[in-house]
């Protein structure tokens, strides 16, 4: 019985290790030896739960997806429960902003660092990660539909759109984060997007 837990506790070692160093170093400047060193497993461990390393990265855009989308939905359901859509966007950014600005601004969004680094290069990976977009598209979607619903946000485009531009330019702002390191820089971009062009006009 003791077996499997210990299985089950060596692939969360991997994951966790995996998406925090792939996070900061990108694909192709992780290798699998590096993740293997920080949990301290052997190689061996590794495939036994992971066919290759594309398997593998496949799979830890799949958990960060659910991670991500834990957080948001608990999020919601708690302190945002009371805030009006715009405010809640805004809480987001603003927690993504100063969880970056915490690693040195090095350890950015898995699925943004992914399709900047590997993008059509792996099937098995973009598949993942068109999977994972459309997933926080449609969760975000319904964010700015409420917004605009609540007369927030301007109409002449939809909800969708809002979203794809949201986060286009979110991860713009991240990869100019680690450029700059300039946490309040990349706040006041993300609060005129709201705030400006996003805007219902008066």
């Amino acid at each position: 019985m003791a077996r499997p837990r210990r299985s089950e506790q060596t692939r969360e070692a991997l994951i966790t290790a995996g998406i925090d160093q792939i996070s900061m170093h990108g694909y192709h400047g992780t290798g699998i030896k590096q993740i293997l060193d920080a949990v301290n497993v052997p190689k061996g461990s590794f495939y036994n739960f992971f066919n290759s390393k594309e398997a593998f990265v496949a799979e830890l855009i799949k958990e960060y997806s659910q991670i991500v989308h834990l957080q948001l939905n608990t999020y919601l359901k708690d302190q945002g429960a009371q805030l009006s859509p715009v405010d809640q966007l805004r809480d987001i950014y603003k927690f993504g902003v100063q969880e970056f600005a915490n690693n040195q601004c090095q350890k950015s969004c898995l699925i943004g660092a992914l399709a900047a680094d590997i993008g059509a290069e792996s099937v098995l990976c973009q598949q993942a990660l068109k999977k994972a977009m459309s997933e926080w598209h449609t969760a975000f979607s319904s964010l700015f539909e409420q917004a605009q619903q609540a007369g927030q946000l301007r109409t002449d485009v939809s909800a969708k759109q809002l979203s794809s531009v949201y986060w286009s330019t979110w991860e713009g702002t991240l990869l100019k984060m680690k450029v700059t390191g300039d946490a309040e820089a990349a706040a006041d971009t993300m609060e005129m997007m709201l705030t400006t062009f996003f805007k219902a006009p008066e």
